[in-house]
């Protein structure tokens, strides 16, 4: 069985041959998951390179960290609805970082129990930055300084994807919270500006309001999860308002200025007249665009295009490069697309 991991004196000096694996996956994330566990529970010889996390976005930064920040809020409706319930409540306070930290545990749990699963199926996982330097063969920079090569007789790409910041002026210099950094926030935004009506847009408005923040949504689109049939859409504007979410819909975002965090402004058009916003913070939710820079794609022989999955979601459309001869399956609960090299 391979350690998970990375050893500085087993791999201090750069190999002049690959390492030979059955199969290389640059990408740690649900689908690499599944495919190192099972592959190497039959004893196949697996090997995951990923930059930052212990199986993927999915137990880390996205799905169930989502999910727990989202429950905590839910407990902080019902201490506001208490008299509802016919329970008398004096008042509460929402501490942020408890919350945080709560979240935190249940990740490092999650990572404790992916890294037993790599040890019992002898898989081996490494941090790394990964890139093809060769076809099926994969150089990785690990944290230390060293690298090593792998080559597979099979080799997965499955890097998912990052939040989309449009070209618009001032955005980026504003520095937005994406949904990463707002499941680390350590205090309740004043009044926080959410740009995108997808579901991680509308997840992160409902939670954040549940928490106190004073929230308002900005979509591009007629009605909000503009993909969803217009009944559905509908009842989720009105239960938004009814929690005193504010919703501009039709509203194309024109510049963008200040900081999120201090105080940031947002203007749009919409119906043409000009108008502004200023909130505390900007919450960025409006696509997802594909990891694929830095790779060596082109060395491996995998031709991408440009497309930018429109929805604010962790599941794009389809893959965003694959040849004739590539087999590609889509993972359905991570922003991650599986290309057999």
């Amino acid at each position: 069985m391979k350690s998970t991991e990375t050893s500085p004196s087993a791999h201090g000096l750069k190999k002049s041959q690959p390492e030979e694996y059955d199969l290389v996956i640059l990408g740690g994330g649900t689908g690499s998951t599944v495919a190192a566990w099972t592959f190497a529970a039959e004893g196949k010889s697996v090997i995951v390179v990923d930059r930052k996390y212990i199986g993927g976005s999915c137990p880390n930064i996205a799905c169930l960290p989502s999910k727990n920040i989202i429950h905590s809020a839910k407990i902080a409706s019902y201490f506001r609805r208490s008299k509802e319930f016919g329970i008398t409540q004096d008042g509460f306070a929402v501490d942020m970082s408890g919350v945080r930290e709560r979240k935190r545990n249940m990740v490092s749990g999650l990572n404790e129990m992916y890294l037993d699963n790599y040890r019992k199926t002898g898989a081996e996982f490494v941090f790394g930055t990964g890139r093809f330097i060769a076809p099926r063969t994969v150089e990785a920079a690990l944290p230390d300084g060293t690298t090593r090569q792998l080559r597979g007789e099979n080799v997965i790409v499955s890097t998912g994807t990052h939040a989309a910041l449009d070209a618009i002026p001032g955005l980026a210099e504003a520095r937005p919270l994406t949904h990463i950094e707002a499941l680390e926030l350590d205090r309740v935004p004043k009044h926080l500006l959410v740009m995108g009506g997808g579901y991680v847009g509308v997840e992160l408005s409902q939670a954040m309001r549940r928490f106190g923040s004073k929230v308002t949504v900005i979509d591009r689109n007629e009605r909000l999860m503009s993909r969803e049939d217009k009944d559905i859409c509908e009842a989720l504007g009105n239960l938004l308002a009814d929690e005193s979410i504010e919703i501009v819909l039709n509203a194309r975002i024109k510049r963008v200025s200040g900081k999120s965090g201090d105080s940031a402004s947002v203007v749009f058009e919409q119906d043409g007249t000009e108008k502004s916003l200023t909130g505390s913070h900007l919450l960025v939710a409006t696509g997802r665009s594909p990891n694929t820079e830095g790779l060596g794609l082109e060395i491996a022989g995998v031709e991408v295009d440009t497309l930018k999955s429109t929805s604010a979601c962790r599941r794009p459309r389809r893959a965003y490069g694959q040849l004739a001869k590539l087999r590609a399956a889509r993972c359905s609960h991570t922003s991650a697309w599986m290309i057999f090299v």
